[in-house]
């Protein structure tokens, strides 16, 4: 029996590192995986913990590759490592890599991938990347104490009598009770270009769920608003997702009145500002109706006494080019003679309503989408836009500027900027705002839709570039230097109908 124990126990001692041998060949055969990452939102100088398989044990073992669709990847060690398990703090290089807004890097969903024996397979999916924003500001320092006898806002009311020394439209009693960093005598207490008195009504908004019945306002979200009168990185966020960040919002609501926090007319928190409680539920349901829209009645009805209504635009042929022009209402964006077709255009979606983004504050004829994201977003935003989407097309070697969001007439020159014309070729911007209208909303995968050649087609609009839709423009310049052409004389490009 003391034999056969014995030879058991010699058995045993030289099964072990065979066993642990077979395990590390193993995990350095096998690519490392990356089944969650928490948390899901995250800034540059927190930690990140990556969960899976197959990673090295000890410190700075692993590399984790950080990478934003479209961009190149950053790599960074991951201090802390086990088989299972990484922790990785996010350096400030980080922000090379993310999307900025405004020339500010704002909250992007960057995908993961580890290294440690070998490089995995594949970067996160989306749903399992963590959304990474710009490192935090240092918390504010308590405001000073604010002088009872000075006036903070110049309204001629000492501060001591005045029950809102900074005009935000937040008492001082109630600012306190928010926040005890919140500035009684500063109206934008983080200076983001936002009031605290906005922000906080709009965070308000944007906590209100839908699911309750009645519904009704819930308390101020307090521990954790957002928008944030103490955050000075969020004013180039959209909140709500509806295309419009908070600053632009805000600079909405300026311009539209009335200025109070009762039912902001433009909400950092509603995609619907405009709507009206429904029901016996309570729900928020949408008000605004494209159909008989006031602000692009105010446009039709300027364009009509300015002579805008109706304009006259150049046929392709160039035979009658300087003869032959074709007075067109405004909105007949195709030249078909029919504008029903058009008529609601503000209505991207087709609901019968407006949202914020598809709403025309300033009356120009371009929606607020269009002035921000969109055809002739404000200063270089448009050119990108016209870039980015028409990616084998070469941009004109001039840079146009867009139009504001919130100023009818962007340039002062009298003519509202929805009938201006940033690239003087005499066809107005509303008209170069979209191909698919200016083709007459033909679908990209409509069978009877044939490819032809660029020439001809008065749909190739583009308000950044005076030689589309015509080549014979009055601004497009014919000299073309052949190692710089430009759309549609750059002879690599490959011309046919695309689509917006």
């Amino acid at each position: 029996m003391l034999r056969r124990a014995g030879l058991l126990a010699a058995l045993t001692a030289l099964l072990v590192p065979a066993v642990a041998g077979t395990t590390t060949a193993s995990a350095k055969t096998r690519a490392p995986v990356v089944k969650k990452v928490t948390p899901k939102h995250v800034y540059v100088g927190e930690t990140l913990t990556i969960r899976g398989h197959h990673f090295r044990r000890g410190v700075d073992k692993n590399t984790v590759a950080f990478k934003r669709d479209g961009a190149r990847a950053v790599f960074v060690k991951a201090e802390k490592g086990t088989t299972k398990m990484l922790q990785v703090t996010l350096p400030k290089r980080l922000e090379n890599v993310l999307i900025v807004r405004n020339g500010t890097p704002t909250a992007t969903r960057l995908r993961v991938r580890v290294m440690s024996f070998k490089f995995g397979k594949r970067f996160t999916s989306r749903s399992t990347s963590p959304i990474v924003g710009p490192e935090k500001p240092d918390a504010p320092d308590a405001p000073a104490a604010v002088d009872p006898n000075a006036d903070c806002d110049g309204d001629h009311l000492a501060n001591k009598v005045d029950a809102d020394d900074d005009n935000d439209l937040l008492s001082d009693v109630y600012e306190h009770s928010i926040s005890k960093l919140l500035d009684t005598c500063k109206a934008d207490t983080d200076e983001d270009g936002v009031e605290d008195g906005y922000e906080y009504q709009s965070a308000r908004d944007l906590n209100d769920d839908e699911d309750q019945n009645p519904n009704e306002y819930t308390p101020y979200p307090r521990k954790l608003p957002f928008p944030n009168p103490l955050d000075g990185t969020d004013a180039d966020t959209d909140h709500d997702g509806d295309s419009l960040t908070l600053i632009e919002e805000y600079r909405l609501w300026r311009l539209t009145g009335p200025r109070t926090l009762e039912r902001l007319n433009y909400s950092a928190g509603e995609q619907f500002s405009r709507s009206v409680r429904a029901g016996g539920t309570g729900s928020r349901t949408p008000a605004l109706a494209a159909a008989g829209y006031d602000k692009q009645a105010a446009f039709l009805a300027w364009a009509s006494g300015a002579g805008y209504r109706n304009v006259l635009l150049s046929p392709t042929n160039a035979a009658n080019w300087w003869t032959g022009r074709v007075a067109t209402e405004i909105r007949d964006f195709d030249r078909d003679g029919d504008v029903a077709e058009s008529a609601t255009y503000y209505d991207m979606n087709g609901d019968g309503y407006l949202s914020d983004d598809e709403r025309d504050e300033d009356a120009d004829g371009l929606s607020n989408f269009d002035e921000t994201r969109g055809c002739m977003g404000e200063g270089a935003t448009g050119q990108a836009y016209w870039t980015g989407r028409y990616k084998g097309e070469t941009k004109y070697y001039l840079a146009y500027q867009g139009t504001a969001l919130d100023d009818a007439d962007t340039d002062g020159d009298g003519i509202r900027d929805g009938a201006d014309d940033q690239d003087h070729d005499d066809v107005p911007n509303i008209m170069e705002c979209s191909r698919s209208l200016a083709l007459g909303g033909i679908a990209e995968d409509d069978p009877d839709l044939t490819p032809v050649p660029f020439r001809g087609w008065d749909g190739f609009v583009n308000p950044f570039n005076p030689c589309l839709p015509h080549v014979n423009s009055r601004t497009c310049k014919h000299i073309v230097p052949f190692e710089s052409a430009w759309a549609p004389f750059n002879s690599t490009e490959d011309y046919y109908l695309v689509l917006n």
